[in-house]
């Protein structure tokens, strides 16, 4: 295990430093290699336990690679978590002095987490706890009123909250329910979970087949909660780093450190529950790492099969309070109405003849359909997307949805773990 070769390093590069004196290894945070960290603690800072930190040697280590990532920290790009060695100094009003040896690393080459060890004197554990607190509240994304969506993995072209509420097309109880539920919290709920001596932190899961509209559902919240003054974080697993349980608590640092309500968005919350992240994210949900912003905080979470997230969710309210099932179209006013959304100004009467075929497709395809309908009356030189253009759009959609499944269907899987649980687990159904 890579922990156990930092820690015999560390414990040799101890005893050449501090033969005479005795330590304790503890598990460290990844954030005090943070370069964001190094720069801004500086030589001098008091800390608990009447000590000083006197600023930090880089050391050579054989077992780590020192290697750093990048990001945006304001307009700028900058180094951030680091792979490294270093012996942190401090000083203590008692004439003491004494280092922390401290290693970060990699676990592996398909795991973008740091993980990181400490050797120090025992009795010296409330300073170093200080200074890790002192290094996790630096790199924390700095929430200020100047904007209004933070993006944790990526840049501000991942996440776009313009949409409309009033382009949001689903049955209308659904969508008042959840803009109740949203608007209940915030102006009435936070006081409540105060009251009862819990954090104001909850937690709703949108759950569909792929399709069905639920980006597009949380950009309009997102609209709504900006609107309202709030400030939205949304959590990216777009980026290099993809869905990593890093992103989340670096959200929930945010959320805890920001002086307004927060509406919190993770899409495909199941995306982050690979190999030991699981439970840690299981832990935020159950409420052990729930963020504790006064102002309250909202998670708004979308899934594609959330008995991924926890085969015993819809029997575990305390998990997720609420699962608001995103449906496929349900029947013709619904299918007529998004039809008429997407047409636009090309709508004409004569397209409520492929309406019955839309019933119980996923908002996707109706999009699809027209998009794809109007490219064929443009490609035609025709100022009109006639039914015929329509009809011909909708039959190629689903040939093309019938072919890609007898395609999956006789497929055999090739450098699968056809052996694990989740194998030969049917998708999810909204109907269920």
């Amino acid at each position: 295990m890579q922990y156990e070769r930092l820690v015999n390093w560390a414990s040799e590069t101890w005893q050449q430093r501090w033969p005479d004196r005795p330590y304790v290894a503890v598990w460290a945070s990844a954030e005090c290699s943070n370069r964001i960290a190094q720069h801004q603690i500086k030589p001098g800072r008091r800390l608990r336990g009447k000590a000083r930190y006197e600023g930090l040697e880089q050391l050579d280590c054989s077992v780590v690679v020192p290697i750093s990532d990048y990001g945006s920290r304001g307009r700028s790009a900058v180094l951030m978590g680091s792979a490294g060695a270093y012996a942190f100094q401090f000083s203590v009003e008692d004439g003491d002095s004494f280092e922390v040896i401290y290693a970060s690393s990699y676990f592996d080459d398909d795991a973008r987490d740091l993980t990181a060890i400490a050797l120090l004197p025992e009795d010296r554990l409330d300073t170093w706890a200080a200074f890790e607190y002192a290094c996790a509240r630096a790199v924390r994304p700095r929430i200020r009123r100047r904007r209004d969506v933070y993006i944790i993995g990526g840049t501000d072209s991942f996440f776009d909250p313009t949409v409309s509420w009033d382009d949001v097309i689903l049955p209308p109880d659904l969508k008042q329910n959840l803009l109740e539920d949203m608007e209940a919290f915030f102006n009435e709920g936070v006081e409540i979970y105060q009251q009862l001596k819990l954090a104001p932190f909850r937690k709703l899961l949108l759950a569909g087949v792929p399709g069905t509209g639920k980006t597009m559902l949380c950009a309009a919240m997102a609209k709504i909660a900006i609107d309202q003054g709030r400030i939205v974080v949304y959590v990216s697993g777009s980026d290099r780093d993809g869905a990593s349980f890093e992103k989340i608590q670096r959200a929930l640092q945010a959320v805890t450190a920001a002086h307004y309500p927060v509406l919190l968005i993770v899409e495909e919350l199941d995306a982050y529950l690979h190999e030991d992240d699981k439970a840690r994210v299981l832990n935020v949900l159950d409420g052990v790492e729930s963020p504790n912003n006064p102002q309250g905080a909202l998670l708004l979470a979308t899934t594609n099969y959330p008995e991924v997230i926890d085969e015993r969710i819809a029997r575990r309210p305390g998990r997720l309070d609420r699962i608001f099932v995103i449906p496929t179209i349900e029947d013709e006013h619904h299918a007529e109405q998004m039809l008429r959304h997407y047409m636009a100004e090309q709508w004409s009467d004569e397209h409520q003849a492929v309406v019955s075929q839309l019933v119980g497709q996923p908002g996707a395809f109706v999009r699809e359909s027209a998009l794809h309908a109007r490219m064929l009356a443009a490609h035609a030189h025709s100022t009109q997307v006639t039914l015929d253009f329509l009809q011909a759009s909708v039959d190629s959609l689903l040939r093309q949805i019938r072919s890609n499944n007898e395609f999956l269907a006789r497929r055999q899987p090739i450098g699968l773990n056809t052996g694990s649980k989740s194998a030969g687990k049917p998708p999810f159904n909204p109907r269920r």
